[in-house]
């Protein structure tokens, strides 16, 4: 009796608690749709006093663009070796981390052999050119002294004729007196005329010696020149400067004083980082590649500078490619070698960025223009999506396909026509068909 009793109270219970349910559930369904209500007639009020305000798509430029990761890199480094065949290190001029300009001293080679051999030719070029200096001056005094010889003989040749005829006009009433006074004078001036030629020959041989002697001279004076112009070239190469300006980096430490490289032996003793605007550098996958091309913009972030942006494009996109391969713990299989190619971007700026830095890189792979309209005409969602456009004077619903957001943009692909004119804000309620002369 007292469990029958028992079991009645529970199901009064329970009936009451779900009516309970019931009557709160049926309470909250009311007061949401006096929401709704209230909030369409808020709504239809606001459309009879809002006035429509009527818009035409414009044509805005769209990208698509392609998200690659990259490290910031040195735009260039050139790497110094050593030259075994110009001996052993003299000095090291410059340290790690030193900022160098392009012609400024790195090292130098031992070279006091060449610079002995140097220094020889040039007191034998100096001995040389003082001889070609005493020759050409003995051939000027030689020149002068057969000048006087002929001088002196032509002249005296002329005396001697005006000297005969005259005797013989004076006296000739006495011939044998002027017979031999004639004979006397020719005798002595043939006398003197063959010592004149005599004398002029033997400076004339000179002459010929001194000058060959002069031409030997000058041969030997460009010999020297010769030899004492190639020992400076090789002494200068013995001094390696810089090709570029930039900075020292990964100087061999094991390279000093004395150190001679083995022949044949290809050892670098440091390279130099270029002071050019940085880059970036990655890798691009197949797929990648068919889409990245050089010329092509970019926008660089780091998660370093989060704050920060860096303009530029790509500059580079090598044709050939790196593989590696993929690890594959099943040891039956094989394993599968992926192509990568190398790309680089150049930058407008390099503030904040230090080498080193990995990078996100995003690449426009695609710039197009399109009708667009602002996001607030687009009612609906997902596919079901459109706008209210006049047509014939009276406001119509338009169903239209959407594309990218740029902003407070969205693309229109299909739909409308750059003539049409469409609601800029539509309310949620709109009274389709209503006149715009209204």
């Amino acid at each position: 009796m007292e469990t029958a009793k028992r079991i009645r109270e529970e199901n009064e219970q329970v009936h009451t608690s779900r009516k309970k349910k019931w009557i709160l559930l049926g309470i909250l369904v009311i007061l949401f749709i006096s929401v709704i209500l209230s909030i369409a007639v808020i709504e239809v009020k606001k459309s009879k006093s809002k006035p429509l305000v009527l818009i035409n798509p414009t044509e805005k430029n769209f990208t698509k663009t392609k998200t690659l990761s990259g490290r910031v890199v040195q735009s260039h480094a050139e790497t110094i070796y050593l030259n075994a065949t110009k001996g052993s290190i003299q000095e090291i001029f410059v340290k790690e981390g030193e900022t160098v300009t392009k012609g400024q001293k790195l090292f130098s080679y031992e070279g006091s052999t060449v610079a002995a051999e140097l220094g020889q030719a040039e007191v034998n070029k100096k001995l040389a050119e003082t001889s070609d200096t005493q020759m050409k001056e003995q051939i000027t005094s030689l020149e002068q002294d057969i000048r006087e010889a002929e001088s002196t003989n032509t002249t005296e040749t002329t005396n001697t004729t005006e000297t005969t005829n005259t005797t013989e006009t004076t006296n000739t009433t006495d011939t044998t007196n002027t017979t031999d006074t004639t004979n006397t004078t020719d005798a002595v001036d043939n006398a003197n005329i063959a010592t004149k030629a005599i004398t002029i020959l033997s400076l004339k041989a000179e002459l010929n010696k001194a000058n060959a002697e002069l031409r030997a001279a000058e041969l030997k004076v460009e010999k020297y020149t010769l030899q004492a112009e190639k020992l400076k070239a090789e002494l200068e190469t013995l001094t390696v400067i810089s090709n570029t300006a930039g900075v020292i980096s990964n100087l061999n430490q094991n390279v000093g004083q004395g150190f001679r490289a083995k022949d044949n032996q290809q050892l670098a003793i440091m390279q130099i980082a270029s002071n050019d605007p940085f880059q970036v550098e990655g890798k691009l996958t197949e797929a990648e590649k068919a889409k990245i091309a050089s010329g092509q913009s970019s926008i660089v972030t780091s998660k370093v500078q989060a704050n920060m942006k860096w303009k530029g494009k790509i500059s580079e996109v090598s044709d050939y490619p790196t593989y590696k391969t993929t690890a594959n713990k099943d040891k039956d299989t094989q394993q599968e070698t992926i192509p990568y190619y190398s790309f680089k971007a150049s930058l407008d700026s390099q503030k904040g960025l230090y080498p080193g830095f990995y990078t996100t890189v995003e690449v426009v792979v695609q710039s197009k223009q399109l009708l667009a309209v602002p996001e607030t005409s687009i009612m609906g969602l997902g596919k079901s999506t459109y706008v209210y456009v006049q047509k014939k004077g009276k406001i119509q619903k338009q169903k239209v396909e959407t594309g990218q957001k740029r902003g407070k943009w969205v693309a229109i692909l299909k739909g409308l026509k750059e003539e049409d004119k469409l609601e800029e804000n539509p309310s949620w309620i709109v009274r389709l068909g209503t006149s715009l002369f209204d």
